[in-house]
């Protein structure tokens, strides 16, 4: 993954301890991604980094908007996602390479860390699974109507018919404790 140079660290050059960091995330960003299902964006990404010699410690505040598609109507919206990721990088380790979930090593000669990949990432865990246009005031929803009702013009009604496979009408009579 290629995002640009915003997204480098230069570690080498920092003094033991915190440093802060920002970085904008916009549709420049998504345009390198080649199978990215968010295309458009607006994140604020808040880095703090805690330097320790043979380690440092990456702690990532995610905020913004992206451009998704409802999935109840397909309509277009802006989904707001937040998010708090931690990073853990080991400098010099024997197992450079080994990746975790929030653990990675980098050998010893490394002075960069490009974060664009962990930011990508940390993004898309932000997502929530069910993505549909918001409710308004009044609790109603905001999805496109018209869509709707096409699609209700499609729906199989299920009620009336009789199991696929009567075999499994038997584990309907099933008493668990």
């Amino acid at each position: 993954m290629q995002a640009g140079k915003a997204y480098i660290i230069q570690f080498v050059n920092l003094g033991l301890g915190e440093h802060e960091f920002e970085f904008d995330v916009n549709d420049k960003f998504f345009e390198n991604l080649e199978y990215s299902e968010i295309k458009q964006g607006n994140i604020q990404v808040k880095l703090t980094l805690i330097k320790q010699s043979t380690m440092m410690i990456l702690q990532f505040n995610i905020g913004g908007t992206v451009k998704m598609n409802c999935d109840r109507c397909y309509g277009e919206f802006d989904l707001p996602i937040a998010g708090d990721y931690r990073l853990i990088v080991k400098v010099g380790g024997h197992d450079v390479g080994d990746e975790d979930d929030d653990i990675i090593s980098i050998a010893a000669n490394e002075h960069e860390l490009d974060l664009s990949q962990f930011i990508y990432e940390y993004i898309m865990l932000s997502l929530p699974l069910k993505r549909v246009h918001p409710d308004d005031e009044n609790g109603n929803s905001t999805c496109d109507q018209e869509m709707l009702n096409k699609l209700n013009n499609y729906l199989v009604e299920n009620e009336g018919e009789e199991p696929a496979d009567p075999r499994w009408e038997g584990l309907k009579n099933i008493k668990l404790n």
